[in-house]
């Protein structure tokens, strides 16, 4: 019972919602005290008054998660939930299952965001892609990641400086593996790439770069212009603010956060190495943006779920385990790992974990099946 289940899972989160703003408060109190080392607000009714606040605040201002079914239309049938469901699983057959993410269309089969990357993600067996969308000088909404176009092009130059005239006419097949196969592969408009992946029957994640609240509108315009993304796309961004401003304005769209260790302190992370180079050289900066990242941890885990009605996490590949996705499977919300490109790690996610994941790479993608 899809109403049953929404109604304890509800309840569980509002429960737990409590127990975090009173945590919350603690951080806020443990700052207060160490930072301006005042003892105005050393007092235990204080402390409660700060939990009380933020729960109103945040039951108030919470935004609730989009109707279960227009989750599923869009993400397709959970395999977790297949396994524990009788009917669910003698109904497997013809149902969509979103089992793979062709990251930024297979950014190692062909260059990344490209219309030939998705035309080749749908030839390959693939049912979703994910793109990036960021806007140029005048204000045009394109499908790239960086923010300059220096790593997949020969020019160089950020994207805040150039224009779309300017822009449509680099190649993003220069620097690409397989460039002789692509040559004179251009950077597409976001209208181009969505029109096409709806022509196609691909399901979108359309990650939102930066902070640039600009791309509010430009979202909130292109589900007025297709209706048909609403069954067919997420919405996601690192950026909790975005993600909430825009569902704020349209609670029907289904939305996702992504995460990874160290995001505002480091340019990169591996489970292996950890943290890679820091992000900042001043040491306030540096400070600061660790200062940043436990916040952000806290909040991701405890907080950001229920004030921005997510439906689905996007977290680095090397920090989720079964205890990870058990957690948040319980909130009833999704776990997506990126990027996942290795065979042996694709069984894995695949036949152990039983999550969808997200790659750059199709190749392996036909012998990795759901159980």
């Amino acid at each position: 019972n899809i109403g049953g289940t929404y109604f304890v899972n509800n309840m569980a989160a509002t429960v737990e919602l409590l127990w975090s703003s009173i945590e919350a408060s603690f951080y806020i109190y443990g700052a207060c005290v160490y930072l301006l080392d005042i003892l105005l607000c050393c007092s235990v009714p204080t402390v409660g008054f700060i939990a009380l606040l933020i729960f109103i605040l945040v039951h108030v201002g919470r935004i609730p998660p989009p109707d279960p079914a227009i989750v599923e239309e869009v993400l397709g049938l959970d395999p977790l939930l297949m396994e524990r469901d009788d009917k669910k699983k003698d109904s497997k057959d013809g149902a969509y299952i979103m089992k793979s993410v062709g990251h930024r269309g297979a950014a190692l089969d062909a260059p990344e965001n490209s219309i030939s990357a998705f035309r080749l993600a749908k030839s390959s067996g693939v049912t979703a892609v994910e793109f990036d969308v960021i806007l140029t000088k005048d204000e045009v909404p394109i499908v790239f990641h960086d923010y300059t176009v220096d790593r997949v092009t020969e020019a160089t130059g950020y994207i805040s400086n150039m224009t779309w005239e300017e822009l449509k006419q680099l190649d993003i097949s220069e620097k690409h593996p397989m460039r002789h196969k692509f040559h004179g592969e251009r950077i597409p408009l976001l209208e181009d790439v969505v029109k096409e992946c709806l022509h196609l029957g691909l399901r979108m994640i359309i990650d939102l770069k930066g902070d640039d609240f600009r791309l509010i509108q430009v979202i909130r315009n292109l589900y007025k212009n297709h209706k048909e993304m609403y069954s067919r796309a997420v919405i996601t961004s690192f950026n909790p603010l975005l993600i909430y401003l825009i569902r704020r304005g349209d609670s029907s769209i289904v939305g996702s956060l992504g995460w990874r260790p160290y995001l505002y302190s480091s340019l990169s992370y591996t489970g292996s190495e950890g943290p890679g180079p820091k992000r900042y050289k001043s040491l306030h900066s540096s400070f600061a943006a660790q200062f940043g990242d436990v916040i952000n941890k806290w909040a991701y885990n405890n907080l950001y779920y229920h004030l921005l009605g997510l439906s689905v996490v996007l977290i680095h590949k090397d920090v989720i385990t079964s205890e990870v996705i058990r957690s948040w499977k319980n909130r009833g919300i999704r776990v997506i790992p990126w990027t996942v490109n290795l065979p042996l790690e694709k069984q894995y996610f695949t036949r152990i974990l039983k999550i969808s994941y997200i790659t750059d790479t199709l190749i392996g993608e036909v012998e990795t099946k759901f159980p």
